[in-house]
Parts: C-alpha cells; sequence; structure tokens
C-alpha cells in the first residue's frame, strides 16, 4: 500500500519541529482556487437587473433579480475569503452592480410615484396631462342609465335611446382602479340590447352586452 512520502520537518517557533507536511497537503496548498461560480452568476444578474430597471412596465423585475444577485455576489466573496474559489474583483465587481441596480431601481420608483407621475387618482372627467386616458363606451337603442367610474368614485348619466354611441372620459397618472361600467334599460318591459365597453389608451379592456343591463369592470393600473 502507498502511501505519501514524508518530507523533512521544518523547525517550528520555540524550537519545537513542526508536524511533518505530505505530499497531498503540499499540492492542496498549491492549487489555485477554482473559478467563482457565484460571483459570475451574479454579476450577470446583477447586469440584467440594471438593464431592465429602465425599461418601461417590466421594470419591476429588477428587484429579484437586483436582489438574488446581491446574494449570489455575497457568497461569492465569502467563497474568496475561505479561500474556495478564486476571482475576489469578479465578486467585488457583482456586489457593486447588484447594490447599484437596487438603487437605480428604488430611485426610478420615487422618481415615477412622487416627482414623475403628477397627481395621483383617477380623474372624472378626463384631466389633460395625465398619463393614461380611460373611455367609457355604450349604445342601446332604447336608451340606458349608465353609472361610469371607480368603485370609490363614479358619475351618472343617460344613454340617448339611438344607435349613437354614449362616451365618458377619465384619466389617471399612476395607481391601481377596478374601473366599472354599468348600464340599464329605464324600461325594464322593454327588451333593449346594450353593449358596454372600457378602453385604456385606446386598447380595450373589457366589454360585455345583455338585453336589459351590461355590466363591465376592468382592473387597470
Amino acid at each position: 500500500m502507498m502511501t505519501d512520502p514524508q518530507y523533512p520537518p521544518t523547525t517550528a517557533r520555540h524550537g519545537r519541529p513542526a508536524p511533518p507536511v505530505t505530499a497531498t497537503e503540499r499540492r492542496q496548498a498549491n492549487a489555485k482556487p477554482g473559478r467563482n461560480i457565484l460571483a459570475i452568476v451574479g454579476l450577470l444578474l446583477g447586469l440584467a437587473a440594471l438593464g431592465v430597471a429602465f425599461v418601461p412596465d417590466i421594470g419591476f423585475v429588477a428587484w429579484p433579480l437586483a436582489g438574488l444577485g446581491l446574494i449570489l455576489a455575497i457568497a461569492g466573496l465569502v467563497q474568496v475569503k475561505k479561500g474556495t474559489a478564486g476571482d475576489r474583483g469578479v465578486a467585488i465587481t457583482a456586489t457593486v452592480v447588484a447594490v447599484a441596480a437596487l438603487l437605480s431601481t428604488a430611485g426610478l420608483l420615487v422618481y415615477s410615484t412622487f416627482l414623475g407621475g403628477g397627481e395621483s387618482g383617477l380623474h372624472l372627467p378626463a384631466v389633460s396631462g395625465d398619463k393614461h386616458t380611460v373611455t367609457f363606451e355604450v349604445t342601446s337603442a332604447g336608451g340606458a342609465t349608465v353609472r361610469y367610474g371607480s368603485l370609490s368614485d363614479q358619475r351618472t348619466e343617460n344613454a340617448p335611446a339611438s344607435t349613437d354611441a354614449w362616451e365618458g372620459q377619465a384619466s389617471y397618472n399612476n395607481g391601481s382602479y377596478l374601473l366599472t361600467l354599468t348600464a340599464d334599460t329605464r324600461n325594464s318591459n322593454v327588451n333593449n340590447e346594450i353593449r358596454c365597453a372600457i378602453s385604456v389608451d385606446g386598447k380595450k379592456v373589457a366589454e360585455n352586452s345583455g338585453t336589459t343591463i351590461a355590466l363591465c369592470t376592468a382592473n387597470v393600473g
């Protein structure tokens, strides 16, 4: 049975000989640390978070990307400290990039909410300068009573007894709203075909129809 060769003991402090060092221990001491996979992945996630943070409508994805990137970067630094992995510069860069992504995302959120978003709330009627416009539309051959707006703020108007469409306008800058539009005939004895629709920024988000009543709802924001 082969064993590692014993090298001559070296003199330790206080005149006591140091324990013998085996060839295996020498190879482990001289071996270069491996690639720091955690730091590399953390750097990639941080860069992805920085790129996504400035893209409208999907910027929220930067939060989990940057958070996970920071965790992996810190884990990579721990590996460097323990000597189980190298790439110390990559680990430090990954940490800096992940923190920058988190700060950028937070800054954009603060700006869009308090500085760049304008006045919040659903405005009935529409206010010029708001980012988003809402159009409520009803068609009713026999006329109808229309209630439109959000759960907390509604208006009531009458749709004409003709094929002409009735329209109501609203607008908002930021926030989430449950838009509602209800149209019902003024005479329950009349078989009245009613159609309703809600559009946001020109895109239809809800549509419905009924014989005496029509109800449209949509979550926006």
